[in-house]
């Protein structure tokens, strides 16, 4: 493996579906897990969770420290903007 599996996992939730379905959209090659009650969501590198289109996919306007409501972990560094929340790895 060239780098690290940066990971989300949140809350099995509408809000928390509708999250997991707009990193799908964003993420290239992303690995999304449905557990019980949790979402686990991999991906080598980093993970991008736009705002913009997670309010598409819920149907309203979403803010990315409103990801903190259904986090349950998380692997890797954080930076979040207005508009994105990135988990990474700086390798």
């Amino acid at each position: 493996m060239s780098g690290s599996i940066a990971l989300l996992c949140l809350q099995a939730t509408e809000d928390g579906r509708a999250i997991a379905e707009a990193i799908r959209t964003d993420n290239e090659g992303v690995v999304i897990t449905n557990k019980p009650a949790m979402i686990q969501i991999e991906r080598e590198g980093r993970i991008t969770v736009k705002a913009e289109t997670v309010s598409e996919s819920l149907g309203r306007t979403w803010e990315p420290e409103e990801l903190q409501l259904v986090l349950i972990s998380l692997g890797g560094q954080v930076d979040e903007t207005d508009d994105e929340f990135i988990v990474y790895w700086n390798n």
